[in-house]
């Protein structure tokens, strides 16, 4: 029988509609402050339904440089933001020794599909040589752990 391995996470980061980070969301999450409001991202007159819970008030280059932000779809930014703060909360210090004995690990259940209906409108209206070449590397799941890892 192997000895148990313990996982232990130490930090914790936060980007929703209640704020963009863990002090200001569990305040108002406290305050008992909702995060749902108009849809202000998109028009939305057509719809019955107006109202969302929308990230507002973020600033991606606080965690990722802005000649890189293009190329990431903004589950990215958001993923990004929550496992920078939650690296500085823990104040893990990642060195060669350390290196492979850290993960990261995120959930999510689908993203890309603001930069997917971007480039959909680039391909229907200027034709297939306009699809970006960071559709792929800023639309799949996995990017925000990639991106993550390349940052540590």
């Amino acid at each position: 029988m192997s000895p148990r391995r313990r996982v232990v996470v130490t930090g914790l980061g936060i980007v929703c509609p209640v704020g963009n980070d863990v002090p200001t969301a569990w305040q108002r999450l406290l305050a008992g402050v909702s995060g749902i409001d108009r849809i202000t991202r998109f028009d939305v007159s057509a719809y019955r339904s107006q109202i969302a819970g929308e990230v507002k008030g973020f600033d991606v280059v606080q965690y990722v440089p802005a000649k890189e932000v293009r190329r990431m779809d903004t589950f990215i930014h958001y993923g990004v933001a929550a496992s920078v703060q939650a690296i500085k909360d823990c104040g893990l210090e990642v060195t060669d020794s350390n290196r492979d004995r850290i993960g990261c690990i995120v959930g999510s259940g689908i993203g890309g599909l603001p930069l997917i209906e971007e480039n959909h409108g680039e391909v229907v209206t200027r034709g297939p040589r306009r699809i970006s070449p960071f559709l792929i590397p800023g639309a799949i799941i996995n990017m925000i752990s990639g991106h993550v890892s390349i940052m540590s």
